[in-house]
Order: structure tokens, then sequence, then C-alpha cells
């Protein structure tokens, strides 16, 4: 068995993740994005970007604009509602096939609703894609609030796998159309038997973690499968421990309490080369949001790089510390929490706390360039920063 210590784990995961050396060309940038396999899609938008858009700038020198081409007009990955990923497209019939799965209730909901289920869908076949915005209806109790039927009723033509994603409006609604158009391969598609279905959802989750151990990994695998759909996580703990030796290569951690043992897909074992390297001090500095992959699993996080994370969004404002707090990476570390706002013209610090030393430099690269990505000319800083800290933040984007 390898062993490595936490530092050289660490590597590992940032190296197969994208977040390690050189930001990656735009040319390249759909092979890394298919190799992340998921990446969680958020509406918040307080910096001035989106948690995907983050997620992608923190990775490549491409701009938000090739993301949503990838997405919504090449279709190499697809957007699902489970809950809202950009997912490799080869995998979206094998995991949405536990969409139709409903509880009793939801069932009887569908049935409730058929008929305008099927208005709905005559109405996008007839006229192409179509979002909520498009329908007009009563409101019906559902989501944080209330809802319209309608919404309702492309949300489960959705789950039924009628209905795709397609894209987004320029308020960001999702846009629906049918699954025969924009996932033809859906078209005489059958689930696969149970073994090959399990294997798939462990052999996915270790994808999408990329090194984990039994219980990280086990708890993956159930989001895969679906947690409204009741599986207890005794039985993914248990597939995981049965299946690990075939599937995975395993690592003990040398110097972490009680040596865990990790887990990799062979194919991934390349990155060990990275990981016994320290890092190049040039390597740009990256600011990673809040769901980004390096967060699938917050325990790992802790253990890997010392420090705790919360995502503090839906936290009420007295008990808060940060808002839209924003790991930056440089090199092997856990370097900073940065919050910021997007006010105007301005990319506003809001929050700070500092955990590495790096240098100003590379600070502002990483700043900077988000900022300006998010359509600011200036940064300014509300947030106690270190004087020197603030010299080189505080000013103009240069273009």
């Amino acid at each position: 068995m390898r062993r490595a210590s936490s530092t050289e784990i660490r590597r590992f995961l940032l190296d197969r993740l994208g977040l390690s050396g050189p930001l990656r060309s735009a040319g390249e940038a759909p092979a890394l994005a298919a190799s992340l396999a998921m990446i969680q899609i958020d509406s918040i938008r307080v910096t001035g970007l989106r948690n995907h858009e983050i997620a992608w700038l923190a990775r490549v020198q491409a701009p938000v604009a090739d993301f949503y081409a990838m997405l919504h007009q090449r279709g190499e990955m697809l957007e699902t509602h489970y809950p809202v990923f950009a997912v490799r497209r080869d995998w979206v019939p094998t995991l949405s096939s536990a969409l139709p799965d409903l509880r009793p209730r939801d069932r009887a909901t569908r049935r409730r609703i058929a008929a305008l289920m099927d208005q709905v869908e005559a109405h996008i076949r007839a006229n192409g894609p179509a979002g909520p915005a498009d329908f007009q209806s009563r409101r019906v109790v559902g989501g944080f609030n209330t809802i319209k039927a309608t919404t309702r009723a492309l949300e489960h033509l959705f789950m039924a796998r009628r209905l795709q994603i397609s894209g987004r409006t320029a308020h960001f609604h999702r846009l629906f159309d049918l699954s025969e158009r924009s996932l033809p391969e859906l078209n005489g598609w059958e689930p696969p038997p149970v073994a090959e279905y399990e294997r798939f959802l462990l052999v996915s989750a270790l994808q999408v973690l990329k090194i984990a151990t039994t219980e990280q990994w086990a708890d993956r695998v159930a989001l895969h499968f679906g947690s409204w759909r009741g599986a207890s996580i005794r039985r993914w703990r248990a597939l995981v421990e049965a299946h690990a030796p075939e599937l995975a290569a395993p690592v003990e951690a040398s110097d972490l309490p009680g040596k865990p043992i990790y887990w990799h897909l062979p194919e991934d074992a390349e990155a060990w080369e990275t990981a016994v390297r320290e890092p190049s001090p040039d390597a740009p500095a990256r600011i990673v949001p809040p769901l980004d992959n390096l967060l699938f699993n917050r325990k790992r996080f802790t253990e890997l790089f010392g420090h705790d994370y919360k995502f503090e969004a839906y936290t009420p404002i007295d008990k808060r510390r940060f808002y839209f707090a924003m790991p930056v990476i440089h090199g092997d570390r856990l370097a900073a929490l940065i919050d910021a706002k997007r006010e105007d013209g301005t990319w506003r610090i809001v929050g700070y706390h500092g955990f590495e030393t790096m240098s100003g430099e590379a600070m502002r690269g990483a700043v900077h360039r988000l900022a300006a990505f998010a359509g600011a000319t200036h940064v300014g800083a509300s947030a106690r920063l270190p004087r020197e800290l603030r010299k080189a933040l505080v000013g103009k984007i240069e273009s």
C-alpha cells in the first residue's frame, strides 16, 4: 500500500481538480471539465459571478462564455436538477435513472397535474424551449415559498425525463426543451442491471471526489443515488467496503490521526508524480467558490487543509461571520478566506481571514483577475486587511 503525507494527498487532490500549476488554456478547458464530471451550479451572484463561473475561472484562462457554450450550445455537459449540476453528458442517462423513483406524495402530485404536464410539453414541442416565465397559471405551495403550477409541471416533466434543461435566460431562469431534442440518447434507453448501476454509482462518486476515505466516498454515493429515495447510508458504506479493493487504489495518510486510508481510481495514479514535488512559487493563487468540487466533502477539506469551512449564505446574519467566503488556494495551502461584493464598478472586499503568508503580488493577481471578470474596474476594501495587503489589493484594475 502506498503511504503518503497529508501534504502529498492534498497536492494529489489539487492536481486532479485542476487547481494546481498554471491555469489551463481554452483548448484544454473542455477536457478538464469532463474530468471534473460534475460542477455545481448556483444562482447567488453577490460577487458579480456565480459559483460555477468562479469555479471555471479558478482553473482556466477561458472566459465564462466558454463554460456556457460547452453546456448549453455544444451540450458536452448537461445541466441537471439533481441538485443543480453541470454533468458529463454520458453520465446523465444513468445518473438520472433515479429521478422517476418518487415518494408516494410526489406520485400523487404527478397524477393530479398530468393533464397540465401534457399541455406544457405540447407547448414546448410546438414553440421550442420555454421556461416558467412563458406560462401563466395559479400559484401553489412549493420551492422557497410558492411557485406556479406550470413551474411544478416543468419540474415533474424533467423528473420524468420528458424534458431536459437546455439553456438559461438573461435573468438565469431555466429553459426546458424536449429530451428527444436535447438528449436523444434517452430514446429507448433502459436502466442498467442493479450490479452495473451500483458500480456506476461507486465509480462516478470517486471520480468526482478524486480521493476519499470510505466514509467520504459513501456520502457521495448517497448523493448520486438520490438522498430523497430513503436508502440508509449503511447500505453505501457496505457497498464501498465490499468493492473498494477491486475499483480503487488505497493510500495510507501517514501523518494524520489514526492513519486513515484514502482511495483513488487507478487512472489518477499519475498525480503522485506531482504530489511529491513542491509547487512552483510562480503558480497563480486560486479563488474557489463555496460550492467548488474542492469542498464537496467538508470533512475531507478540514482533514487535509487543517481548517474548517462553512458556507454561511443561509445562516442568520447575527450568527455568521461571512456571507460568501471563498477559499484562496496558493500552491498546496489554504492561504485565506475572502468575502466580497460587487457594488457598481467596485469589487469590494467585505471579509478577510488569512491563514498562510503569501505575497501581495500573488493575492493581487487572483483578486484583480476575478474582479475584472466580474465587470469591476476597481478593488476596494471595507474589511480589515493587513496594511501591506491592503496596499497591494486596493486600487484600479489594470486592463
